[in-house]
């Protein structure tokens, strides 16, 4: 690699060069815990359904959008792993009232997730206690699976 008059580098060589990215192996994943808790407490555009359990990469992802600097960058960082863990729901008629589509187990919490206009969203917003909910479509995070 060479560094040129100007002051820019000359990558020509792709084989040298390393691009910064989310690929750093010593970063630590979040809890899953807080992880879930932390995701759930944004609201999305479009109604979505979560499909599968956070992955190693995506809770590192998190981490990251808890550093970021700038709410921008911590939305992209969110909505990229609120997008690889759901799937789209039909949309609902048009009412003034938010629609139950989901409630999400882990441990002894619930997170209802709701149609709510055009976004989706948990109300309450920090969940509630899953002796509190009735039966419901639900989706319940593996708590048997190892954290690495």
């Amino acid at each position: 690699m060479r560094v040129a008059a100007d002051g820019y580098l000359d990558i020509s060589d792709g084989r040298r060069v390393k691009t910064p990215g989310y690929h750093d192996h010593r970063l630590e994943p979040v809890p899953e815990e807080e992880a879930i808790a932390f995701l759930l407490s944004h609201s999305f555009r479009g109604h979505r359904r979560i499909v599968r359990p956070l992955s190693l990469q995506e809770r590192k992802r998190i981490r990251l959008a808890l550093w970021a600097d700038s709410v921008s960058e911590r939305m992209t960082l969110v909505d990229r792993v609120w997008r690889s863990i759901t799937e789209a729901v039909p949309a609902t008629s048009s009412s003034t009232e938010p629609k139950l589509i989901q409630v999400v187990r882990y441990g002894t919490w619930a997170y209802p997730l709701y149609a709510d206009g055009d976004s989706t969203r948990v109300i309450p917003l920090s969940g509630m206690p899953l002796a509190e909910v009735t039966d419901q479509p639900s989706f319940e995070f593996d708590l048997e699976r190892k954290t690495a």
